[in-house]
């Protein structure tokens, strides 16, 4: 053997050696390999039944009398039709429906093994308007599940095993529920309920179910019936829907007027998707998010005096081994909502304005509240407060005010100079250039109105949506989150009983009267100055006034009961502003301004002067 040749052949063992080292598997890729195979077989074993099941029911279409006999010698007739209708899940089709109850402080969850599910959630520390306990899951009528599209069936209809786990040192409790066909096949649910929390977690784990879900991701379907909580069905049932936040997006809500079923399709990935009712919601929140596609129904409950409506979600999860979701059972209650972090507050319908709720109106609510028990008390110190920090737009309106009442005598003798319809151009003319004359800004008692009409939405919106009014009594009110009826009647009457309702509320009666004497007194203070071409907005108040009776009739009396308390203080306040304003002395300053513009030469803008010089330039040039 020559030199050239041990040389390669030593090179080659050197190759060979090195190869083996760098491309030998590491105990992650054998970890791999062992569950691919254990997969392999798992498959194999599913087919196998899977081909035993059909071969049984192919015997039993061809009428092979002797051979199915034999073949199902040792099973009852009930269980070859539960194996023709589930498949290879038929022992998990008959079973005795188990509870287990998860409980804190907050919550207690009732469990089913009928599908794993949640069964009926109760939120401590509340009670319905009757006084009993508030579940917001009610019972029967709640389904949750996976499609398994194999058999065409869900798996809300079959039995699970239970498995309690014992509570941790920080007393988390928990408890499995497994829906298996053999140990290679199965489906879990984990529920997790830790203390001091609204949320349920849930963590799906799926081994070896493709065979039976054979699409590319788990069709989730949630439903539920929303039962009555609260004293008004129907003003409870026009805050109850469904609402869901697209990841990294806005949120969106079906219809809560509406009185047909509704149907919307979702077409974009879900964070969460929640049944909100008045002051409780029901949520299911994705630790990451949901896949594209599903959709959310609502059907309105007509014939039921206990029930608002049907709840539908339809979800699709990715196919991964586990899967992590959470529900929320909850008080629609801003701080324990923006606790979550995956901004449910905004279910809360806070309307345009919500931020001067959330950073104006909230902070000095909870703030009086943290020291006075009354709420009617609250509500009465925060309308003074806010009332004082807007009294100086309302001295600025009632000065406007009173600037067109004194000039009232001009305007009546430009109105008898040009008494024709077709002079009502120069009218207008000359009534604008009078209140140029004097000083006087036709809008001015409206600017400082319309600074103020952002607080009047904001308090419009937030005590309807605040919780801390449920159940709150005072005076006459025993709960100033819905209306205070004083007299009610059971008969129906024709369009009254449609527009009015069934009920007197006594909040909302001195709401109204209210409202007119304040018309009244503008009324007076304005001495009925009307600036041309602008609707008569006396007249319009009036109006105002009467459909504010039918309007709130069935609004939250805490909301009347404020808008009465801002009332009698514009009164106070407007009486308290004329005592301090002097008419003859605006009068006189007026008409100092008067005289002064017109013995005052009228300087020309920059502009109008370029354009003076411009035509003289072209009168020139047009000479030439």
């Amino acid at each position: 053997m020559d030199k050239n040749t041990i040389i390669g052949t030593v090179l080659i063992c050197l190759l060979m050696v090195g190869y083996y080292f760098f491309t030998r598997p590491t105990e992650e890729d054998l970890k791999r390999r062992a569950e691919y195979l254990d997969s392999l077989r798992n498959v194999e074993l599913q087919k196998e039944l899977q081909r035993q099941e059909d071969s049984l029911l192919a015997l039993q279409a061809q009428n092979d009398t002797a051979r199915v006999d034999s073949a199902l010698a040792q099973k009852s007739q009930d269980e070859v039709t539960l194996m023709r209708e589930y498949g290879s899940f038929y022992k998990s089709a008959q079973g005795e429906e188990e509870f287990v109850t998860l409980e804190n402080d907050l919550i207690a969850v009732t469990l089913s093994s009928k599908g794993g599910k949640p069964y009926r959630v109760q939120v401590k520390g509340y009670k319905t308007h009757y006084g009993d306990s508030l579940y917001i899951l009610a019972g029967d009528s709640t389904h949750f599940g996976l499609l398994l599209s194999a058999i065409g069936r869900s798996t809300d209809e079959m039995y699970f095993t239970t498995n309690v786990h014992k509570p941790t040192a920080e007393q988390e409790q928990s408890v499995s529920y497994r829906l298996a066909v053999n140990e290679f096949s199965y489906l879990e649910y984990t529920y997790t309920l830790k203390p001091d929390s609204y949320n349920l977690e849930l963590e799906i784990t799926t081994k070896g179910m493709d065979t039976y879900i054979r699409e590319s991701r788990y069709n989730l379907l949630w439903n539920t019936t929303m039962n009555v909580l609260e004293k008004s069905k129907s003003a409870e049932s026009l805050n109850t829907t469904i609402v869901w936040k697209y990841y990294e997006d806005d949120t969106e809500t079906l219809n809560p007027r509406a009185k047909d079923d509704e149907k919307e399709n979702l077409s974009g990935q879900v964070k969460w998707v929640g049944f909100k009712q008045h002051f409780f919601s029901s949520v299911l929140i994705a630790d990451d998010k949901f896949e594209r596609g599903g959709n959310v129904a609502s059907k309105y409950l007509t014939d039921s005096e206990t029930a608002m409506k049907d709840f539908t979600a339809n979800l699709f999860l990715p196919k991964e081994e586990k899967i992590g979701l959470k529900f929320f059972f909850g008080p629609n209650h801003l701080p324990v909502l923006e606790e979550q972090d995956v901004d449910l507050e905004s279910m809360l319908d806070l309307g345009w304005f919500g931020f001067i709720t959330k950073y104006a109106i909230v902070p000095i609510f909870n703030w009086l509240r943290g020291f006075i028990d009354s709420m009617g008390l609250v509500i009465l110190l925060m309308t003074i407060i806010l009332k004082l920090v807007l009294f100086p737009l309302t001295c600025k309106s009632y000065l406007s005010t009173a600037r067109m009442r004194v000039i009232k005598p001009y305007v009546d003798e430009i109105n008898e100079r040009y008494p024709k319809p077709e002079e009502a151009m120069k009218k207008q003319q000359a009534t604008m250039d009078l209140y140029k004359k004097v000083g006087i800004n036709p809008m001015g008692g409206c600017l400082p109105l319309l600074i103020q009409f952002p607080i009047l939405v904001a308090m419009f919106r937030f005590f309807p949506a605040s919780i801390e009014l449920r159940q709150e009594s005072f005076l006459w009110a025993e709960d100033l989150s819905t209306y205070d009826s004083i007299f009610e009647w059971s008969t129906h009457i024709p369009i009254i009983s449609s527009i009015y309702g069934n009920h007197i509320s006594l909040f909302t009666l001195l709401m109204a009267a209210s409202m007119i004497i304040v018309n009244k007194i503008n009324t007076m203070n304005t001495t009925q100055v009307q600036t041309p071409g602008m609707p008569n907005m006396n007249v319009m108040m009036w109006i105002m006034s009467i459909m504010m009776i039918f309007w709130f009739n069935d609004y939250s009396a805490g909301l009347s009961y404020y808008y009465l308390l801002a009332n009698v203080i514009t009164m106070l306040q407007t009486i308290l502003i004329r005592s301090l304003i002097n008419d003859e002395k605006i009068l006189k300053k007026l008409e100092a301004n008067k005289a002064k513009a017109a013995t005052t030469k009228k300087r020309k803008s920059r502009f109008q002067e370029r354009l003076e010089q411009m035509a003289k330039e072209q009168q020139k040039k047009m000479r030439n």
